[in-house]
């Protein structure tokens, strides 16, 4: 998933390249790779709150989704109560990969992943340790201790398994000795932060934003 269809060119191109031909290819929007084993990949976009409805009932064993930050935290978790699969034994899961948030719309992943990104967390994760979560009869996220189940509203719940792996431009053998780091250090703020995959103080204001995140963020 991205954000916007026109944003999925380069990702296409690459799953032809990968795939060796465009054989089992459909470029008809949805676009979609059907593989000669027969699996099947759909690309798909969600430009407009609302739009993340169009995949409803589509259930997917791996949501993979590029630039999350770009995306609401609504459209990403309705996308994530499709991940599933009769298949016995298939492992599920959903995989956000992304650049720090650019605007404060983009702050729901610091607030989703507070043990990893959110200096003040009163209990500090490492790169890649799980932590378990429930959601509240009122929609919000609760940490719990593992994997048993809980009661919420009543019920019991399997809690659902979450972590952040941390990467830079160093961590990518596909850019290395391309010079993309110089390019990158030439940037000017915040961008330059925000490719660098720096998450902490990067993001700015919407200019039309009457009272400041910092101060917000002081007060709370």
């Amino acid at each position: 998933m991205r954000r916007q269809y026109t944003d999925l060119g380069a990702m296409l191109e690459e799953a032809i390249k990968l795939n060796g031909s465009r054989d089992g290819y459909n470029g008809s929007p949805p676009p979609r790779l059907r593989r000669l084993d027969g699996r099947l990949i759909d690309f798909g976009g969600a430009a407009k709150p609302g739009d993340e409805q169009h995949w409803m009932g589509n259930p997917h064993d791996f949501l993979g989704v590029d630039e999350g930050a770009q995306f609401l935290r609504s459209q990403i978790r309705f996308l994530m109560g499709w991940v599933r699969s009769t298949v016995e034994g298939q492992r599920k899961r959903a995989v956000i990969a992304t650049n720090p948030p650019m605007n404060p719309e983009g702050l729901w992943l610091i607030e989703d992943f507070a043990p990893w990104l959110d200096k003040r967390h009163h209990n500090p994760a490492l790169p890649g340790e799980l932590r378990w979560y429930v959601t509240d009869e009122e929609g919000h996220d609760q940490e719990v201790s593992g994997p048993a189940p809980v009661t919420v509203g009543g019920k019991l719940v399997d809690p659902v398994s979450r972590t952040f792996i941390p990467a830079s431009i160093k961590d990518n053998p596909y850019l290395e000795g391309t010079g993309y780091q110089k390019q990158l250090d030439a940037m000017i703020e915040p961008h330059r932060s925000i490719l660098l995959g720096r998450f902490q103080n990067v993001v700015q204001d919407n200019p039309m934003q009457i009272i400041p995140t910092d101060w917000i963020r002081d007060a709370q």
